[in-house]
């Protein structure tokens, strides 16, 4: 069987329909004459076994009921098949011409309208895929540089960070070096004041020591201490040690501006105290020397003396054992009210003025 097939270039070819060595059979007709099919066929068109209701083509292929008569679409595979190979075979060899106008069967005009969207599918697609090539390319080319540039960046910034490492460390170190000479320092510098204000004060007492019984105590801040001395805070105040001579007795004197014993909130109570001194191991003891205490008028002549004797049988005045002994003196030195007259000038500067005298002859 065969088709007349007008080629869209103007060439007239029939067309036929597969050989049954096309199809892997062997020769003749692949059923026989057209009629019943033959019971175990398939339908070419939808694979169904076929019965006795089945056609067998002129063809040759098999046909069910549902197929009726339309036209054997296996032979239409096999024509599209071929003319797409007369097809190639002409556009390779240059035989391709026009021809639009020709008439011919819905079928064929169907397959070389898809022939010709498929070469020109296929040459779109061959436009864009260069396209895509050349772009992939640039790409490449352009990842390739950054890459370079990274790697390049990445390298100076990790040899920028082992040196910014490396200087920060040093720098730490030394700082930690510094802030351990710092606190070395401090500690001296403490060290320094404590031996500062120790010579300070002995620089003091050296300047207001005497070595001939003879001292003369100024007693700074009156005002505030007597408050202190008047809530008790602190009592009584001490004075610098003096001497009786450069190896005699050591002493000082202890004052209650507000009074102490029998003289409590009305009198001026004034003490001498006997300290342990560095000679004591060649003086004599008991102590046995008389006492003068004065009040000083530092604005005129009005002093205030008094004076008593040391006695033998008082702890007060035996060799100390201990720092100090205990005190001993005038518990009603002087009288709080004439202190604070009108026209007392004992206190001048919110500072009081006492002399002690010790007559070491007795």
């Amino acid at each position: 069987m065969s088709f007349l097939v007008v080629s869209p270039w103007g060439s007239t070819k029939p067309i036929l329909a597969p050989s049954p060595a096309q199809e892997g059979q062997p020769e003749g007709p692949p059923g026989g004459a057209p009629g019943p099919c033959e019971g175990g066929s398939r339908c070419d068109g939808c694979q169904l076994q076929l019965a006795e209701q089945g056609r067998r083509m002129d063809c040759g292929h098999h046909r069910c009921k549902e197929a009726g008569e339309r036209a054997c679409l296996q032979c239409l595979e096999d024509q599209g098949k071929q003319l797409l190979n007369d097809l190639d075979r002409q556009v390779h060899h240059g035989k391709v011409e026009e021809a639009e106008s020709l008439p011919a069967p819905s079928h064929q005009r169907l397959l070389l309208e898809a022939v010709q969207g498929a070469e020109a599918a296929r040459g779109r697609l061959d436009q864009r895929l260069s396209e895509v090539e050349a772009q992939q390319k640039t790409l490449q080319n352009i990842v390739t540089v950054l890459s370079r540039e990274m790697g390049r960046r990445d390298g100076a910034r990790g040899s920028a960070d082992r040196g910014s490492a490396s200087v920060l460390g040093e720098a730490m170190a030394r700082i930690l070096y510094l802030e351990e000479k710092v606190a070395q320092q401090d500690s001296l510098l403490a060290i320094k004041d404590v031996m500062i204000s120790s010579l300070g004060a002995q620089v003091q007492a050296l300047e207001q020591t005497s070595y001939d019984g003879h001292f003369l105590w100024r007693v700074p801040d009156v005002g505030r201490k007597l408050q202190q001395a008047l809530s008790r805070q602190i009592p009584a105040v001490y004075s610098p040690p003096f001497y009786t001579s450069r190896y005699g007795y050591k002493l000082c004197l202890k004052v209650y501006l507000n009074g102490d014993g029998t003289g409590a909130g009305t009198h001026i109570s004034l003490f001498l105290v006997l300290m342990r001194g560095e000679y004591d191991f060649r003086l004599k003891w008991p102590f046995r020397h008389k006492v003068t205490f004065t009040l000083l008028d530092q604005a005129g002549e009005r002093h205030i003396s008094s004076s008593f004797q040391t006695a033998d049988g008082s702890s007060s005045f035996q060799r100390p054992v201990s720092k100090c002994n205990i005190a001993s003196g005038l518990p009603e030195f002087f009288p709080l009210c004439r202190l604070h007259a009108p026209e007392a000038t004992y206190i001048q500067e919110d500072t009081l003025a006492f002399e002690a005298l010790i007559n070491a002859s007795l």
